[in-house]
């Protein structure tokens, strides 16, 4: 149960590395209270859609019989990780163009919208591994975790939003810190799966 909590903070801190960029983008652009509530909602809405879809996959391909097969999925987080790190894209001007984008009235959809398109390819390929390798019985305690990560998340975000070094920091930092939790993660569903014992059984 322990390591299982252990592993909830540390890949879901992993997620919220390049979304806090996005928050802080969004809270720089609607910085008064009225504003700032719809930015919320949307935040939490786009990361439980994305939470809850991931999850309805790894159930799915939990039904795969041999486990070390399944845990193959963790080499993705690894390659989307390092891919990330990699990659000369700049993900914070398209995010800022869809930003200028965004109408008065649709605040909320816009946010959900850029939740799933700055992080949801990345998220996504965290989260199905990582849910393939947990019971059922641990959700009702791994999902309060999320919420609290996420709030505080925000919350930094929405404090921060004034402090250019933060910012920087994330732009500077923030696709390492996203490599080294991605590549542990999926390591850990590796081993946890069995799937590197298995390939070194095959191979010796």
């Amino acid at each position: 149960m322990i390591k299982d909590i252990g592993t909830a903070v540390f890949s879901y801190i992993g997620t919220t590395t390049d979304y806090f960029v996005v928050l802080l983008l969004l809270f720089g652009k609607y910085q008064s209270k009225k504003a700032t509530k719809p930015v919320v909602i949307g935040a939490y809405i786009g990361n439980a859609l994305l939470v809850l879809i991931s999850l309805a996959i790894a159930m799915v391909l939990q039904q795969v019989p041999a486990e070390w097969l399944l845990g193959l999925l963790g080499l993705i987080p690894i390659y989307m990780g390092i891919k990330s790190y990699l990659s000369d894209e700049d993900e914070v001007d398209e995010i800022e163009a869809r930003l200028n984008n965004i109408q008065p009235n649709n605040i909320v959809k816009d946010v959900i919208l850029i939740t799933f398109v700055a992080c949801g390819a990345d998220n996504m390929a965290l989260y199905i591994p990582y849910f393939t390798t947990v019971s059922v019985t641990t959700l009702p305690i791994i999902f309060p975790i999320f919420i609290v990560i996420l709030t505080i998340v925000i919350y930094s975000a929405y404090k921060f939003v004034s402090v250019p070094m933060v910012k920087k920091f994330f732009d500077q930092q923030g696709d390492l810190i996203q490599m080294i939790i991605y590549v542990v993660l999926g390591m850990y569903v590796l081993l946890e799966a069995g799937s590197i014992q298995h390939i070194i059984k095959l191979l010796f």
